[in-house]
């Protein structure tokens, strides 16, 4: 029978060699390190080089090391919804490798407490329940990723009605596209203000249409409430038409949709817990009616 020992500290010897390979291998060269160097006056209010420029951790570069391995054709990683949460997959990657271990050495771990409580189990069983949670735990970071972007649409829909309303008084303002877009999100505080402004930012470096960088970032966030009024203001800033009923109707018909939404969540909520109340009320019915029936029964 193999020991569990040797079987952690086979693991053990193996991730030493990997992160020994990897010291000696040298490191490429940070491309948002490249980019601010080539453009650093522009650039210093683009929110994803601030990021580039805090050390990875341990979790991002163990992750960096499977990607380059396997590629992230293969490893399927949600990435609409990585970058709108804002997480790298060097990082979500790392993260499942952590988790997908853990779920592996768990059993091995319990079966090395029962063996010195004297209650040894066989190896098999240990093995294939590592195998099993160490698979399931591998998913359950996609699910908690996926989870955190629907709650992070439903803020950037909120925001873009704000951000509606905003563009609408620049407007009213006499203010011109360009200008409406990047006034409207220098007013906002909130992450989603920032990604605009760095979407704004971003077209402007690349000599493109403020505009036009609105509607890829709706393309890359998955997020078509963004890609709407992006389509009202490029009828202001080519055709040079009044879009500011436009604008207000969008917002109107936005704010009505996540009313809807809100209701229909409440309801959902309100529906789940039905189930729960009536075995509930079952359980009470039974706990006082119960006592009262054998007496009677017995009388």
């Amino acid at each position: 029978m193999i020991s569990p020992f040797a079987v952690l500290g086979g693991a053990a010897v193996g991730a030493g060699l990997v992160i020994a390979y990897r010291g000696m291998v040298p490191g490429r060269p940070d491309v948002g390190d490249i980019i601010s160097r080539m453009d650093a006056t522009r650039l210093e209010n683009l929110q994803p080089v601030r990021a580039a420029r805090v050390p990875a951790g341990g979790l991002e570069r163990l992750g960096a090391v499977l990607l380059r391995a396997a590629g992230e054709g293969a490893l399927r990683l949600p990435r609409q919804e990585l970058e709108l949460i804002g997480r790298s997959p060097t990082r979500h990657v790392g993260i499942k490798i952590a988790l997908g271990l853990y779920g592996l050495v768990l059993p091995m771990l319990l079966v090395a407490v029962a063996a010195a409580a004297g209650h040894p189990m066989p190896f098999p069983v240990p093995a294939l329940a590592g195998l099993l949670l160490g698979i399931a735990f591998w998913f359950v970071p996609d699910i908690h990723v996926k989870q955190q972007a629907v709650e992070a649409r439903a803020d950037f829909r909120h925001a873009i009605k704000t951000y509606l309303r905003l563009v609408q008084l620049e407007r009213a303002a006499d203010a011109a596209p360009t200008q409406a877009l990047k006034r409207a999100a220098e007013v906002g505080q909130g992450w989603v203000f920032v990604r605009i402004r760095d979407a704004i930012t971003r077209a402007e470096l690349e000599g493109i249409s403020p505009w036009e960088g609105l509607k890829r970032l709706s393309l890359e966030l998955d997020v078509p409430e963004l890609g709407a009024p992006a389509d009202i203001i490029s009828i202001a800033g080519e055709e040079g038409a009044a879009v500011g009923e436009t604008l207000g109707a969008q917002a109107r018909s936005l704010s009505g949709a996540l009313v809807t939404a809100a209701k229909a969540k409440a309801n959902s909520a309100s529906e789940k817990m039905v189930m729960p109340v009536s075995v509930l009320v079952v359980i009470m019915t039974i706990y006082i009616g119960y006592p009262a029936l054998t007496r009677i029964m017995s009388a």
